[in-house]
């Protein structure tokens, strides 16, 4: 066997409960030029760990008392980087394998193992901890040394102690500080300081002087301070809402009249299966009404369509200001609207809550010499009575608009009252 590579020399903690094992553990990887420290427990590793430094776990899948080496592997790959480990197992689950390297393990080791491939695996362990190492100083370096931290980044760039004290800053951000009245040696602004304390370092955005800007952080490693990385994303910020303005005016042109704003079929359909759903748990009426406005295509077709619509647009907003806030006036289409009136005692109630919007409605078109002539005809259903199903109710509602009509207009018929299609008096 050729001597031990001094360089290749580590401290190696072994984690295994069986006696027999960890003595060959001891004899092969000693053989090797390695000082070994041993453990059976869980508790006994973090002595030793606590101990002296450590290059390297071997550690043993399964131990005693339900512990796991999973449990070990857990606890140091997020606080301890720069120790190697290598999980000895005799399970053949491959499960438990990817188990192992996803959360952190270099490789594994099956039992039963010869010492030549014991050797090779913490080798190979061992070699890349000390490329890792290196590469993590060589970071730690460039970031630690304003020579060597880009001038020339736009970006701000920033190194912080754990407890908030601002260690370093370029051109760029010293520029952000400025406003911040804060400078190097001094302790950061607050929203600085809590990015440091989340559990998990990652990204936070910030709005600085107006600006909005995205910090990512990452520890550097064995010194316990944090560099913080910014970057300016105000314009995409703007797009982003611009983007979510534009989305919400999409949904609402896609729920809402363009001409009138009211809502359309589409939305009338959910407002009104919400409304037959919220009668019957409350044991209380609704009605639903349909609006024409009589004489309107008359002044349509003498004065055009952009007056018919700049006239059906104020009559809808004098509708709209004429009911509750839990009521629902939508356009069904020309100049017919349908107004819901939830939440009522008895048919008697939606007939004056009707008879009172008409009267407030046509006193406000009276004023105006081109909607004097307008009045408004009204047919009105009651769920539960007249029917319960929203096709039942708005077809309903139409009949009873129709008698409306066929009196001549500028009246409030209930469904009821018209006898139903035949005649017949309709429950």
């Amino acid at each position: 066997m050729n001597p031990p590579d001094e360089t290749a020399r580590a401290t190696i903690l072994i984690v295994e409960d069986q006696p027999d094992m960890r003595a060959l553990l001891r004899l092969a990887l000693e053989s090797a030029g390695h000082n070994i420290e041993e453990a059976e427990r869980m508790a006994g590793a973090r002595e030793a760990l606590c101990r002296a430094p450590v290059n390297l776990v071997l550690c043993d899948f399964h131990l005693e008392a339900g512990e796991s080496g999973l449990d070990l592997l857990r606890e140091l790959a997020p606080r301890s980087p720069n120790i190697a480990v290598v999980m000895l197992t005799g399970d053949t689950d491959m499960r438990v394998a990817i188990d192992c390297l996803r959360n952190g393990a270099f490789d594994y080791v099956l039992k039963p193992f010869s010492v030549e491939e014991l050797q090779e695996v913490i080798a190979r362990a061992l070699d890349r901890q000390r490329r890792m190492i290196g590469e993590r100083q060589r970071v730690e370096d460039r970031v630690s040394s304003p020579s060597r931290l880009s001038s020339h980044n736009p970006n701000p760039v920033l190194r912080m102690a754990r407890n908030g004290v601002i260690l370093y800053a370029n051109p760029a951000g010293l520029t952000l500080l400025g406003p911040l009245h804060c400078r190097i040696g001094e302790t950061a602004p607050q929203f600085l300081v809590d990015i440091l304390r989340k559990d998990v370092p990652g990204e936070a955005e910030v709005e600085i002087a107006g600006r909005t800007f995205s910090f990512a952080v990452a520890p550097i490693p064995d010194t316990g301070d944090f560099c913080l990385f910014g970057h300016d994303i105000t314009r995409f910020k703007e797009t982003e809402r611009e983007l979510v303005r534009l989305n919400e005016r999409a949904q609402t042109m896609a729920l809402h009249d363009p001409l009138t704003g009211l809502p359309n079929r589409t939305l009338l359909d959910d407002r009104l299966a919400q409304a037959i759903a919220l009668c019957s748990r409350q044991d209380k009426k609704l009605a639903v009404a349909f609006i024409d406005l009589d004489n309107f295509k008359r002044i349509n077709d003498t004065h055009g369509h952009q007056v018919g619509d700049r006239i059906l647009v104020e009559v809808t907003r004098q509708v709209s200001a004429a009911i509750r806030k839990t009521d629902t006036v939508a356009r069904w289409g020309g100049d017919e609207l349908i107004l819901l009136l939830p939440g009522l005692n008895a048919p008697s109630h939606a007939r004056a809550v009707c008879e009172r919007v008409k009267r407030t409605v046509q006193a406000k078109l009276a004023g105006d010499p081109l909607t004097s002539r307008l009045t408004l005809s009204m047919g009105i259903a009651i769920c539960p009575g007249d029917a319960s199903l929203p096709e039942a109710l708005i077809q309903r509602a139409d009949t009873a608009l129709y008698r409306a009509k066929a009196q001549g207009g500028n009246s409030v018929v209930l469904f009821g009252e018209t006898g139903g299609p035949n005649g017949a008096g309709v429950g």
